[in-house]
């Protein structure tokens, strides 16, 4: 017998065996990507979820006379870290959460898949959950800020809770801001005077009162100067992947975009947190809290196959039809292959 048909036959069952599983494996990841995006992509978000009234409707009976404490984190984007934070802080006894942003990789319908999918699974707190939108949630094509609003609700809201006042802004490059300004003017020439304190949510820090380089936006000069007219007590926000603190003519900025993203190599602050900040009456305390990074395979394994492999095959999907025919068609001949090896082989 030639040397070559030996070779063949002694290869003919584990190449069989290879393209059988190769071709397995492909088409369970497939059903496996389509069932989920589905399930858990489509689930809806949990009660505690979101800028709406009912959202705020369930925060803790307000006694104005006694502490109450909430948490900040901004940048959560990742798959396990800000799941091991978010475990953290279901230990803490904090009557609401702020997200300050960038809780997906990209503004797109599928990594917005992902988010909920986490949502529903990983991520259900017992308390409220507001969501302040970053410029990586959205993107005027592909999620534009009204989908976000839709699914989220408004990005620039208020609510009062044991005398003071939270402020939500949307502020972000490339999106005017005079909704956004005259929206703050409108919310603390209102209320602040009957607030003993008053928090401002915002993804971006101003560039004009931060202590490192943020990036800017439209008439920031018109937000600061809002801040200081009205003596806002801090200002939370995230961009930056890192923790920094500052105080500015009486307001501290406090910069936590620590919740999950790729940190700032070599930059100060860089290490992966949330914020607990307590409100006493007469005084603010905050507690950082420290997780290291973690990383996930089942969590990447899953945020692959929403955000990125089910938009692949939805826009493709006359290719993805031709794909699994010829997937079939192949799967087909490996098994007859080794079918057919396993008999000569018994022979």
């Amino acid at each position: 017998m030639p040397l070559a048909r030996r070779i063949w036959n002694a290869a003919r069952i584990p190449l069989a065996g290879l393209l059988l599983a190769f071709v397995c494996l492909i088409v369970s990841f497939e059903v496996y990507a389509i069932v989920t995006a589905r399930t858990e992509g489509h689930a809806a978000l949990p009660p505690t979820f979101g800028n709406f009234q009912r959202v705020v409707d369930l925060l803790p009976d307000d006694t104005e006379d006694e502490a109450f404490s909430f948490a900040v984190a901004g940048d959560t984007t990742s798959c396990g870290t800000y799941e091991r934070l978010a475990e953290e802080l279901k230990d803490e006894p904090v009557s609401f959460m702020v997200l300050l942003g960038d809780c997906v990789r990209d503004g797109t319908e599928g990594n917005h898949m992902y988010f909920r999918a986490e949502l529903s699974t990983e991520l259900v707190t017992p308390y409220p959950v507001f969501y302040v939108v970053g410029n990586h949630d959205v993107d005027p094509e592909r999620f534009p800020l009204s989908q976000f609003e839709s699914m989220y609700g408004p990005t620039n809201f208020f609510f009062r809770y044991h005398n003071s006042l939270f402020v939500f802004l949307r502020a972000l490059p490339g999106y005017r801001m005079d909704e956004t300004i005259g929206f703050l003017e409108n919310v603390l020439s209102t209320h602040r005077r009957d607030s003993d304190k008053v928090f401002v949510f915002m993804h971006i820090p101003p560039i004009h009162a931060s202590t490192f380089a943020a990036r800017n936006f439209e008439n920031e000069e018109a937000l600061v100067a809002l801040f200081e007219k009205y003596h806002v007590d801090y200002v939370c926000a995230g961009d930056y992947h890192g923790y920094a603190r500052g105080e500015v003519n009486g307001t501290v900025y406090l910069v936590t975009g620590g919740g999950g993203a790729h940190l700032k190599d070599a930059k100060f602050g860089a290490f992966h947190h949330a914020v607990v900040i307590t409100v006493e009456p007469n005084a603010v305390h905050e507690r950082i809290l420290f997780v290291p990074r973690d990383e996930d395979l089942e969590d990447g394994l899953e945020r692959f196959a929403l955000a990125e492999f089910v938009p692949w095959i939805s826009a493709r999907w006359p290719l993805v039809i031709f794909l699994n025919v010829a997937a079939t068609a192949v799967l087909v001949c490996a098994v007859r292959l080794l079918a057919r090896a396993v008999r000569l082989r018994s022979r």
